[in-house]
């Protein structure tokens, strides 16, 4: 043999070895490659289109068998690739042939659960197919539940989120559904007799209707929960989605769009691009504060909500003079916080935190009524306090009649006078509230 042919580890040329001796020299290497390359483009194919979370469950064994042995797999590429090297195979040999499409496939896999993996959370550093499919399976192994969790006393509709046409869209549908077939029956009939063809034209104008029906329902807007533990999204397409609350990290909910959607970036991912200046705002509120563990653990211990009601007022204080703000009436208390910022005083009273955004009143108390009462009064007394208002007790606040009955409240505490205007929608809520304080 010339020294250009001989091989230059010394072993056999690879032309000169059967499949068979190279099975028995790889020592198993090549069977396991065999049987992870069906493994790799299974599930592959798994995560391609809209339901690949379902497919990924229902192919739970595989994604078991390439955890197990995907590191045997990767040793074992490199173990042919070396041998091939020092026995000089021909490039067209079988067992590198195999060698490539478990890589290509394995890399196909890896970018597309790492694809997958960063739709549902943060993902930071080089790609890792275990790390990464261990992750994403761990995610996705068990769907979104909207039944009540142990220790959830509540469960808010936060809103829907989507484009103002694809809202409009949302609620035409059913409209659509129903009258346009019955429009187009009428009229197809009609004109269908008089030219003798009426089943030809009423079958193809229904089988429009279907598809524009079918159409409008892609475009449906996503609708949005919330619970003391969780965020759970429910997109137009795809599986639901839930944030764990307790996962929120500082900084974890921001505004995009220009303050007119979110971002949530927990355990998992949520972007709420249309959710508007308004709901985006008070939903970052609520976030902000379910973050708190205080008023995670607390909510738990309520049964019913606390009833409240809130209005803007004006207070004029012994001195004679008058301040603008906002009041709140409750069965024990009735609050005044002044200024525009009262909203801000209580989210600082009961968390400590302080946003760069409006942080409304009523906002702040709507989620604070799934909280006991003696703590919902230590904060707004703590707020009261910080902003010099007025806190006056129920027993010895004196109303005035007369001025209710025009849905006006007209209090007074010794020389101390309150007076506002109560909503059209509380005032049957603060009847009652001061009917308890007789």
């Amino acid at each position: 043999m010339s020294e250009r042919t001989r091989p230059r580890g010394g072993g056999p040329v690879e032309g000169q070895s059967t499949l068979e001796d190279l099975r028995r020299q790889l020592e198993g290497r090549l069977e396991l490659l065999e049987a992870m390359l069906p493994r790799y483009r299974s599930l592959s194919d798994a995560l391609k289109g809209r339901r690949w979370q379902r497919r990924l469950r229902e192919r739970a064994s595989f994604v078991e068998e390439v955890l197990a042995r995907d590191a045997a797999c990767l040793e074992a590429m490199e173990r042919a690739t070396r041998r091939a090297e020092l026995e000089s195979w021909p490039k067209d040999s079988p067992v590198l042939k195999t060698v490539q499409q478990v890589r290509k496939c394995r890399e196909v896999l890896e970018a597309r659960v790492h694809e997958r993996l960063a739709s549902l959370t943060v993902v930071s550093g080089a790609a890792s197919l275990e790390l990464e499919l261990r992750q994403l399976e761990a995610l996705v192994r068990t769907p979104v539940s909207f039944a009540l969790e142990p220790g959830e006393s509540f469960s808010q509709l936060v809103g829907y989120s989507g484009r103002t046409l694809q809202t409009l869209l949302g609620i035409a549908v059913p409209l659509v559904a129903v009258g346009l077939p019955i429009a187009l029956l009428v009229s197809t009939l009609t004109l269908g007799l008089t030219l003798g063809l009426a089943g030809p034209l009423f079958l193809g104008l229904m089988l429009a209707v279907v598809g524009l029906v079918a159409a409008l329902v892609g475009l449906r807007p996503g609708a949005l929960w919330l619970t003391p533990a969780r965020l759970v999204w429910l997109p137009s397409s795809g599986e639901p989605v839930a944030v764990r609350l307790d996962a929120l990290p500082e900084g974890g909910v921001r505004f995009v769009r220009g303050r007119r959607g979110l971002r949530v970036e927990g355990d998992r991912s949520v972007h709420l691009p249309w959710l508007g200046w308004k709901r985006a705002a008070r939903l970052r509120v609520w976030l902000e504060m379910l973050r708190h563990p205080k008023l995670r653990e607390r909510s738990a211990l309520v049964a019913e909500p606390v009833e409240w009601v809130c209005f803007p007022a004006l207070h004029r204080r012994e001195d004679g003079t008058w301040f603008e703000g906002q009041a709140v009436l409750s069965r024990r208390m009735l609050y005044f916080l002044p200024g525009p910022e009262a909203g801000a005083a209580l989210l600082r009273s009961a968390t400590g935190k302080e946003l760069d955004s409006r942080v409304s009143l009523p906002w702040v108390l709507d989620m604070l009524r799934w909280q006991p009462e003696s703590d919902v009064d230590v904060y707004l007394l703590r707020a009261v306090k910080a902003s010099r208002g007025a806190a006056w007790p129920a027993g010895l606040a004196r109303l005035s009649q007369e001025t209710f009955l025009a849905h006006e409240l007209h209090i007074s505490y010794g020389r101390e006078v309150l007076t506002g205007r109560v909503g059209w929608g509380d005032v049957a809520a603060a009847e009652r509230i001061l009917a308890s304080w007789r």
